[in-house]
């Protein structure tokens, strides 16, 4: 995983900072995930949602009005350090917002947060 996420980094992403989000979640529910898979999409979903939300409410703050847009990867660790099963979403997204020029054309402004 950490071979993947460096070449994301490195060759996939722009050359915009990148942040790692880790959802950390209760046992029963790492359980009930490990073998439910509709469940993880709909877990993996509003993990999505709540991050971009945030990202796009925080760029409001320094000028990003119009569709912000962000932009991530997600990978499913199914175990933990010590082969154990631990189910956990890891979110590889670019530390910002992407949003429209102010006469709303396709060109794209970067609202970083550093």
């Amino acid at each position: 995983m950490r071979d993947t996420a460096a070449h994301l980094v490195d060759r996939v992403f722009p050359r915009v900072p990148v942040r790692q989000w880790v959802l950390s979640l209760p046992y029963a529910l790492r359980y009930r995930l490990a073998y439910d898979a509709e469940m993880v999409s709909k877990v993996l979903g509003i993990f999505t949602k709540t991050v971009f939300a945030f990202l796009i409410r925080r760029a409001s703050k320094f000028g990003a009005v119009q569709k912000g847009q962000c932009g991530a990867v997600t990978f499913i660790q199914r175990f933990g350090s010590a082969l154990n099963l631990n189910l956990h979403p890891t979110h590889s997204a670019i530390d910002g917002v992407y949003a429209a020029d102010d006469d709303g054309n396709s060109t794209k402004r970067r609202f970083g947060f550093r």
